[in-house]
C-alpha cells in the first residue's frame, strides 16, 4: 500500500515538473522564432506573437531607437521590414538562431532573456500559447 501511494504522489510531482518544463520550453521557442524571424525579414510571423499592446510598444521604441535608425511606421508589419532592412549582415547573424536563455515562469507569465540582444522579454500564456507582451526592441 505505502508503495502504491509514494508511486502515485512521484507520478504525480514529475506530471507538474513536466508541466513547468514544457511551459518554460514553450515560452523559450516563442522568443527564438520570433528573433530568427526578425533576422529573416519575416514581419508576419514576428507580429504575429505579439499581443496589440507589445505591438505599439515596438514601434514607439523602433522610433526612438537609442542603438539604430529610427523607424517610423504604422503598422508592426511595417516597422519590421524596416529594421530587417536596416540590419547589418552580422546584426543578422547573431539573431538568426534566436539564442535565448531559460524562461523564468511565474503562473501565466515569463521572461526570456535573449542572448546577445541584451532584451528581457515578457510574455503571458493566452488561450494556451505564449505571446509577446513586452520588452521586444524596448
Amino acid at each position: 500500500m505505502r508503495l502504491a501511494c509514494l508511486t502515485a504522489l512521484l507520478t504525480i510531482a514529475l506530471a507538474i515538473g513536466a508541466c513547468g518544463t514544457d511551459d518554460a520550453a514553450d515560452a523559450e521557442s516563442t522568443v527564438s522564432s520570433a528573433i530568427s524571424a526578425v533576422a529573416a525579414g519575416d514581419s508576419d510571423k514576428v507580429c504575429s506573437k505579439l499581443t496589440p499592446a507589445a505591438e505599439q510598444k515596438a514601434l514607439v521604441a523602433l522610433r526612438n531607437n537609442p542603438v539604430g535608425p529610427n523607424i517610423h511606421a504604422r503598422t508592426c508589419e511595417e516597422a519590421l521590414t524596416k529594421l530587417h532592412a536596416s540590419l547589418t549582415k552580422a546584426q543578422k547573424a547573431v539573431l538568426v538562431d534566436g539564442e535565448v536563455g531559460d524562461a523564468k515562469v511565474t503562473g501565466d507569465k515569463a521572461k526570456v532573456h535573449v542572448v546577445g540582444a541584451g532584451m528581457d522579454v515578457e510574455l503571458q500564456k493566452r488561450d494556451d500559447a505564449w505571446v509577446i507582451t513586452g520588452g521586444f526592441f524596448n
